[in-house]
């Protein structure tokens, strides 16, 4: 298949699906709180914000959600179980049918406080962890790590169906990441590979992004082994990657084949199908979220669920739809062939100074 093939048929199959995409995957921040002082901290959590939602005020975004059609629900901050009302929440969520997951330290996640999580209904933890032990413990505290490892056994022990290490690389940790997999696979649970980002506390620590060439070797690694053990031991944020997937390109590619989310690869769901939602309910497009200081946010608020439907934002917000004309890409990704399969990361993007500009990080020949 030519270039301006592959291109037209996945520029008309991602238009279909942004037509009717919905709000289907929510991170929200619960909590500014967090009772660590870890260096590398994404959100810079220390206390809670003066204005953050009750506990009946987070059941009205819950029913709001669920009314927008949303799916799944990770609920993080800050430290999650630093609210006393997190299992109220997980159990309400979880009665209306949203997939209700939490993104803890772990360090309060015995194996009483693992059963009342799953008694609640959550369907998924990812517990935090930074390296092997010695790595992990510089950044968040001696004896860190060994907590880590107990709720990961506590919460997979009490039959919690999704249980995984929510790993972040970076250059200090990158040659330690076949190991961390290797330990997840013996505690028969699941990794998550996310990729650092100079915000929060590391904010301009632009030394410890990996390399393009690390990117790249970490990504044809992590395909390998998801290809051998399944996508639910091991998973990354692979949106690069659909370069070298002939499978996925195939499938992108045919034009008799659905463009649901099921079906086609969108590349960054920033917008399309991920949202964001603040401890003091403000929602910000995909997974672009800079907890803490509404200066920090700038043009990415786009609408408060104490005011709004999140259905009337989804279908109204401009920066959302500018996410979803994959024409307004500048650079390197307006120009790619992947653009419709991948679109880089806006993230990483908004980072260097334009939401819709190339992503610094792509180590992909999109011209080929």
């Amino acid at each position: 298949m030519s270039r301006d093939d592959f291109l037209n048929i996945t520029r008309e199959k991602f238009n279909q699906a942004v037509r009717v995409a919905k709000p289907l995957f929510c991170y929200f921040s619960v909590t500014e709180a967090c009772d660590l002082n870890c260096k590398y901290c994404g959100s810079d959590s220390k206390k809670s914000l003066d204005n953050e939602l009750t506990t009946q005020e987070v059941y009205d975004v819950l029913d709001n959600m669920a009314q927008a059609g949303t799916m799944a629900v990770l609920l993080a901050g800050g430290e999650p179980t630093l609210r006393k009302d997190l299992i109220r929440i997980v159990k309400y969520g979880a009665s209306h049918r949203l997939r209700m997951a939490i993104n803890t330290h772990g360090h309060f996640v015995d194996k009483e406080y693992a059963w009342r999580l799953r008694d609640a209904g959550v369907l998924e933890v990812k517990v935090s962890i930074d390296g092997l032990e010695e790595t992990h413990d510089e950044n968040r505290g001696k004896g860190s790590f060994k907590k880590v490892i107990e709720a990961l056994k506590n919460c997979k022990s009490v039959g919690i169906p999704f249980v995984e290490m929510a790993a972040t690389i970076s250059r200090i940790n990158y040659n330690e990441l076949k190991d961390m997999i290797n330990l997840a696979l013996e505690l028969e649970v699941g990794i998550i590979a996310n990729e650092f980002s100079p915000i929060g506390r590391p904010t301009g620590m632009f030394d410890l992004i990996l390399t393009k060439e690390q990117r790249r070797e970490m990504q044809r690694y992590l395909l390998r082994v998801r290809k051998s053990v399944g996508w639910r031991k091991v998973n990354f944020e692979d949106i690069y990657i659909i370069s070298e997937d002939e499978a996925t390109k195939r499938i992108c590619a045919d034009p008799c084949k659905s463009c649901g989310y099921h079906d086609f690869n969108i590349g960054c769901i920033s917008g399309i199908y991920a949202y964001s939602i603040t401890a003091d309910g403000k929602v910000l497009g995909g997974d672009i979220i800079f907890p803490g200081d509404v200066t920090r946010y700038q043009g990415l608020v786009i609408g408060d669920l104490r005011k709004e439907r999140l259905r009337d934002i989804w279908k109204n917000s401009e920066v959302l739809n500018l996410f979803r004309d994959r024409d307004n890409l500048k650079g390197k990704c307006g120009s790619c062939t992947y653009k419709y399969v991948c679109g880089g990361c806006r993230r990483r993007a908004y980072l260097m100074g334009d939401v819709m500009g190339e992503d610094p990080s792509c180590w992909v020949d999109g011209t080929a």
